[in-house]
């Protein structure tokens, strides 16, 4: 299992590293809105739209938000959204911390998951895409910090977890493993530091910043997992062998990509 999902990850890594660096930005923009949207079929089945016309309407619905901001936003749009993502998040910060498995049953969680998938999915392809647009170096770091930061949590809580993180949420998600993912966000941290060429006066603020995006990706893959919960289901698909679904690997991003978009606003 883990042979099969090491080589699954650097397959994909390596195609995303290539894309991200030589493709131009409007291929960028058509391959982050494919995976996208296999993120969204993924959502709609996850949130119980078993019929196929319902899951197809709502990849639709995504995929025209996806067009129409492609099309028509401006800066001062695509801020607003980002901002209004940033705020989604710490509101899920605090549902989660709220749970109870009670609510498992209740229709109205079965709809705020249904309606989140918009603003989960939209202000994160268009965060990945202004992070492109800036400087694609700026882009591969945020993937790397992500990618590194959940390994770290993987092997470390794997050998060290004894303490759950979120329990009635995700049992395999240990507060071991929460403190591995920060550890090697910082590291990764102080490797942006002299990769950016930052002033001394950023350096707290950008080592802070991606601590706080590791602890918000976090939060994505949590809120994922309770998606999951109300599913009955282990992964969200099966379309990356050893990895589960679409949905599987970009969770930690939706969440941490409009956030490190909106910290870098104070240092761009």
């Amino acid at each position: 299992m883990l042979k099969q999902r090491v080589i699954t990850a650097i397959i994909v890594g390596a195609l995303i590293v290539g894309i991200v660096f030589y493709a131009p930005h409007n291929f960028v923009a058509l391959t982050f809105g494919v995976i996208t949207l296999l993120g969204a079929w993924e959502w709609a089945t996850l949130i119980g739209t078993s019929n196929k016309v319902h899951a197809a309407l709502f990849v639709t619905v995504v995929a025209i938000l996806l067009i129409l901001t492609w099309m028509f936003a401006q800066p001062h749009h695509i801020k607003l959204v980002l901002f209004t993502a940033g705020l989604w998040w710490a509101t899920v910060v605090i549902l989660l911390a709220l749970f109870d498995s009670t609510w498992l049953q209740r229709k109205w969680l079965r709809l705020l998951l249904y309606y989140s998938g918009f603003i989960v999915l939209v202000p994160a392809w268009l965060a990945l895409l202004e992070l492109h647009k800036q400087n694609s170096a700026i882009l591969m770091y945020l993937l790397a910090l992500i990618w590194i930061a959940d390994i770290a949590a993987y092997f470390v809580g794997k050998k060290y977890g004894t303490k759950k993180l979120a329990p009635g949420i995700s049992p395999g998600k240990s507060i071991q493993g929460l403190w591995g993912a920060l550890a090697a966000s910082i590291v990764i941290a102080i490797i942006g530091l002299q990769l950016f060429e930052l002033t001394k006066p950023l350096w707290f603020y950008f080592v802070c910043l991606c601590l706080a995006t590791a602890l918000i990706s976090v939060v994505g893959d949590l809120y994922e997992s309770l998606l999951k919960r109300c599913a009955g289901v282990k992964d969200s698909g099966k379309i990356l062998p050893g990895h589960g679904g679409v949905l599987d690997r970009i969770d930690s991003l939706t969440a941490a990509a409009p956030g490190f978009v909106v910290g870098l606003y104070w240092i761009i």
